[in-house]
């Protein structure tokens, strides 16, 4: 059995979440306090980072490194089998691991100008995502790991406050936006990617945040 190590609304350990669950991948989630790690942890994540997942008594940490391994051993893969177009989507799944520390910070930012300039960077990440976008998915009817990768930052900016409002996006790419979370969250495997608290405890951990975001 499969075991992922997980912190309940961590974006990067919901992406292999989605991933397993499309697979239909069988696991256990055992849940830690980032704020107070265990010992047994610390020394099998490196980085001090979930997720991570126990494959047996082997170890995998990194998320994008964990959707490469589920992905290769559960068939059939979500990746393009042209080396060129391969490489270009795990260039936007790094991409995507860029914008969602864009928004986590923007959203955490406790001034103004902290704010803005994270904001920036998101809008600027989000919209060449956005511009590559096909619809319904990233790729257009299949589904790809770049999917799995951007669908929980998806769902946290329409979590959070008036954030997707207060984006500087072309409403072509306002629509596509819309779109894409639209039909991910609509998804059995995204739902089933989060406790059932995911919300509320995703809310009441930026009240516990000075933001300024949920100042305005």
């Amino acid at each position: 059995m499969n075991t992922i190590i997980s912190f309940g609304i961590c974006p990067f350990v919901q992406r292999s979440l989605i991933t397993m669950n499309y697979k239909k991948v069988a696991y256990n989630v055992k849940y830690i306090d980032l704020a107070d790690k265990p010992d047994w942890f610390l020394k099998i994540s490196p980085l001090g980072k979930v997720p991570v997942l126990q494959v047996g008594d082997e170890v995998l940490f990194e998320s994008a490194v964990i959707n490469e391994y589920v992905d290769e051993a559960h068939g059939p893969s979500l990746h393009l089998k042209d080396p060129l177009k391969k490489a270009q989507e795990r260039a936007y799944i790094e991409l995507s691991s860029v914008a969602t520390m864009n928004y986590f910070q923007a959203a955490v930012a406790s001034d103004r100008e902290t704010f803005e300039a994270k904001k920036e960077a998101l809008e600027g990440n989000l919209s060449f995502l956005l511009e590559k976008y096909q619809g319904p998915f990233f790729r257009g009817t299949d589904f790809s790991l770049v999917d799995t990768s951007l669908i929980p930052l998806l769902q946290r900016m329409f979590l959070t406050g008036n954030l997707v409002s207060m984006l500087k996006l072309t409403d072509e790419n306002i629509k596509k936006l819309h779109k894409w979370t639209e039909k991910a969250l609509s998804m059995e495997e995204v739902v089933n990617s989060v406790p059932d608290s995911f919300e509320s405890d995703y809310q009441e951990y930026f009240r516990d945040k000075d933001s300024y975001l949920l100042s305005l």
